[in-house]
Order: C-alpha cells, then structure tokens, then sequence
C-alpha cells in the first residue's frame, strides 16, 4: 500500500516508470509459451493413423446383370415390369423372329439341296470306279435321272472313242494279215526273180521275162512295207484313242472330286452361318441369365426399335452375398493390398450415430478405369463382415447401389509431420522453380 501511496501523487510519466510491471502479464505469457511448447512436443511425440478413403457402393457378389440387345430389333412381347422376381431362364422380352426365321429357313433348304447334291455326286463317283450303273438305280427318281443324265453323257462320250478304237483295230488286224501273207510269199517270189535272172545271164530266159519276175518281186515288197507302215500307223493311232479314253475317264473324274469339294465347302459355310442365324433366332426371345429381381426396365411399349448392345433391364441376383466397389486412387493404390481390413461408412446411416462395418479387401484390379471427376482410378472389392447395421435397434438390410466410404488403414505417422510436409514440398519444389 505504502508503494501506491508513493507513486499516487507523481508525475504519470513517473508513476509508469516506477510501477512495477503485473504478474498476471508474465503468467499468460509464459503460459502461451508452454502450451506453444507442450503443443510441439506433443505433435511430434504423437502418432496417428493414415487412412485412405475410396468411394464406393454396394454390389452382389455375382455382380447386377445387364441384359442387351444382340442386334436391331422390333419389340413383340414384354413379360415383366420393374421390380418383378424373375427365375434364370424366365422369358423377360420377346423380339419380332420374322427376318431371323426366314433366314434360317433358307439356310436350312441350302444345307439340304447342298445335302442332296453331295449324296448325288458321291453316287456318280461309285459308279465312275465300278464303270457301271447298279441295277438298283431307279430312273423313275428325279435324283437318279439326273445321275444317269450325266453318266449317259459321259459314257456316250466314252463309247465314241471306243468305237473309233474298234474300227481302227478292224484296219490293224486286216493290215496285219496282209504283212503276214506278204512275208510269207516274199521268199517265192525273190527266190523266182533269183532263178529267172540266172536264167536270163544263161540265155535261157529272155531278158524281158526276168524283168517282168523282177518286177513283180519289187512290187510285193514295197507292198509288204507299206502294210507294215499301215501297222504301225493303226497302232500309233489306237494308242491316242486308248489315252484320249483315259483322258476323258479322268476329266470327269476330277469333275466329280472338284464337284463334291466345292459342295463341302458351300455346305462348311451354310453349317456356319446356319449357326451364326439360330443364335439371332434364339437371341430374339430374351431371358433371365440369373435369378433375381428386374430393375431399370428400359422398354415399356410393343413395337419399340431396340438396338444393338443396347441395355434393356438389369437383373440383380437374389440370394447372393453383398460386397462393396470401391475406386482408389493413383496416390492410394501403393498403400492398399488384398487382406487389409477395412472399415466401412454407408453414407445412408452417418457413422457418428450408427457405426460402421468392418471388412477385408478382396482384391485390387491390374489396370486402372477412367474416372470423370478423379482421374484414373483403380476397382477395388471389399467383403463386408455383416449385411446388416443397426438402426435405434433394429437391424436395416444393406441393399445394392448403396453408397459407401471405405476407409483403409495404411499406416501411421507423426501429428507434427501434417504441418511440416507442405512446407517441406514447397521448399522443394520453390527452389527448383525460375
């Protein structure tokens, strides 16, 4: 008291020189210091948990089943509407089959002409080995009038060769037999010119006798080698006959092998296609490909144009296990692997008031999708431990298409390390920059 009464009645420049300073000043000042102090030790000291957070909903485990449309069509008949239990095989959607019908009527009447044809020219081909029609061929038949038409055609060409053959061995043989008599006088007739001429040199003979003989021998013997050239000539002649038969049997042989080769291959090809058109036959009724419950019904009216690959419903499974999708992204994805436990948010139910669900990754995808708002990012599956959470007490269902949060617990790290990293970036990266 005795120091206010001191300083009351001075100068207030004095009085403020001379009061000391208060203590309550100090003491906030030093506790900012130690709490600035406390604060630092303890973010460094401190640890928390590095999270990565992956968007995401719920799924069957088989996955919702979109069903399209194989190629452009009419509607016919719709069989279901939105929210109907279906069973696998159920017919949801028929299809006008008019153009897909036809179509594999005409393919099935050139797979039975091409049949036909095949059987017809395997027949031609039996007898063409066996040179001869079977007596079991009925020519009353359309089929074996066509097969003898174009046997008879071959064997008429065949049969004028073999004539032609015949006449020329005819001519042979009668030239034969005149080489064989000629050589068989011959030695008569030299053996005559032989005598008259010794005759003729004794003056015995005249001389226009043993010319007459002589002449006569010569005669014989260019006739002799004129039917030997005839001989040989025939003979020459039957053998070109004899190769121009065999030319004419293999020519249509071939006919026929090239004829049955061309017909597999048409009929190859009609088997093809045949398939490729009951499958667009069948593809025209549409049905369930597993059970479970129609959703986004696409096609509500009887005459609509559907397209090609377009989606006309979507069939959830019923019964299957829920899990969840979820997308990582490109910064996470070294963090994350199969195994990890997880906890998941279903943004339905805020997680301050109903918890959240625990659960393990299934699996990470190898290449990552685009993603509109984040980029590339990876696919993701998690299994959720429940299907169920609890809502004031009574347990809710999980339904697919929910969306949820999944948080992935990657590692740990220092509190102080939150505000040192975007300071220590940016020096990195400031001092690089011009």
């Amino acid at each position: 008291m005795s120091r206010q009464l001191e300083t009351a009645f001075l100068p207030a420049a004095l009085e403020i020189e001379r009061t000391p300073a208060s203590p309550v000043g100090r003491a906030i000042i030093w506790t900012i210091a130690a709490v600035f102090v406390a604060a630092v030790v303890w973010a460094a000291l401190s640890k928390v948990d590095i999270v990565v957070v992956a968007p995401g909903r719920v799924i069957p485990s088989g996955h919702s089943k979109a069903v399209q449309a194989l190629e452009i069509g009419t509607v016919k008949r719709i069989h279901v509407a939105e929210g109907q239990h279906v069973e696998t095989g159920d017919v949801l959607i028929e299809l006008d089959p008019d153009s897909a019908a036809a179509d594999v009527a005409n393919l099935l009447a050139q797979r039975d002409a091409g049949a036909l044809e095949s059987a017809r020219l395997q027949r031609l081909a039996e007898w063409l080995a066996q040179d001869t029609v079977p007596a079991t061929a009925d020519p009353a038949g359309n089929e074996d009038t066509l097969l003898l038409r174009r046997w008879r055609e071959h064997r008429d060409k065949v049969s004028v060769l073999h004539t032609e053959r015949d006449r020329r061995s005819a001519e042979q043989r009668t030239a034969t037999q005149q080489v064989e008599k000629l050589r068989a006088i011959m030695p008569i007739v030299s053996r005559r010119a032989s005598d008259h001429k010794n005759l003729s040199e004794q003056k015995l003979l005249s001389e226009q006798e043993y010319l007459h003989t002589e002449q006569a021998r010569l005669e014989r013997l260019h006739e002799l080698r004129m039917y030997q050239s005839r001989v040989d000539e025939l003979a020459a002649a039957i053998e070109e006959i004899d190769a121009r038969i065999a030319l004419t049997r293999s020519e249509f042989a071939r006919q026929v092998s090239e004829g049955l080769d061309e017909v597999e291959r048409r009929r190859a090809t009609i088997e093809q296609e045949l398939i490729k058109a009951q499958t667009r036959l069948k593809a025209q009724t549409i049905t369930a490909p597993v059970a479970g419950v129609v959703q986004q019904l696409a096609v509500n009216s009887v005459g609509a144009v559907v397209t090609p690959a377009q989606m006309l419903l979507v069939v959830v499974p019923r019964n299957e296990m829920l899990e969840v999708e979820a997308m990582i992204e490109n910064k996470d994805i070294g963090f994350v692997e199969p195994g990890q436990e997880v906890a998941i948010k279903v943004d339905a139910f805020p997680f301050t008031r109903y918890g959240s669900i625990g659960g393990w990754v299934l699996g990470i995808a190898n290449d990552a999708v685009p993603d509109e708002t984040r980029g590339l990012v990876y696919t993701m599956r998690v299994a959720l431990e429940r299907s169920q959470i609890a809502v004031n007490g009574h347990p809710v269902e999980l339904g697919p298409g929910m969306t949820v949060s999944v948080e992935t617990k990657t590692g740990t790290r220092r509190l102080i390390e939150f505000f040192l990293s975007p300071l220590l970036r940016y020096k990195d990266e400031s001092v690089r920059e011009r």
